[in-house]
């Protein structure tokens, strides 16, 4: 019983601490728009790797401690795999954006496909508060 404990206790820390290093990964680009808005171009390559590893290991660690809690994931429904798919296409924003800059060595500009990878990432986290929010009252 204890020994079970402890495991479950460690797990909580370990999804906190998942949460937030997603949140770190997320606020890294802060001091970006701050110099965006000073009129600065800083390189969009300094901050990409540190929110990479923000988001991808936060979610991941996250993810390795609900299947140590045995958490139940509801079942997928319509709003989650919306969620889902918002957030798959915002991501997915990204691919003409290297393609131009690396293979056609074509000049871009971050801030034009910006918008479009936020609307689908916060779009898709919306639903999935929507959807919890929903689960939640219909519990």
């Amino acid at each position: 019983m204890v020994k079970e404990e402890k495991v479950f206790n460690g797990a909580v820390i370990r999804y906190r601490q998942g949460t937030a290093l997603v949140w770190l990964g997320v606020f890294v680009w802060a001091p970006f728009i701050l110099w965006r808005l000073g009129g600065e171009k800083p390189p969009f390559i300094w901050f990409l790797p540190f929110h990479l590893v923000g988001v991808i290991g936060g979610s991941r660690l996250r993810s390795l401690a609900r299947k140590e809690m045995n958490f139940v994931d509801s079942k997928k429904n319509t709003l989650h795999k919306i969620g889902h798919g918002l957030i798959f296409l915002g991501i997915l924003v990204w691919l003409p954006y290297f393609y131009l800059k690396l293979l056609a060595r074509q000049p871009v500009e971050v801030m034009n496909f910006l918008p479009y990878h936020l609307v689908g990432v916060l779009g898709g986290v919306l639903v999935h508060v929507l959807n919890l929010v929903r689960n939640w009252s219909s519990a």
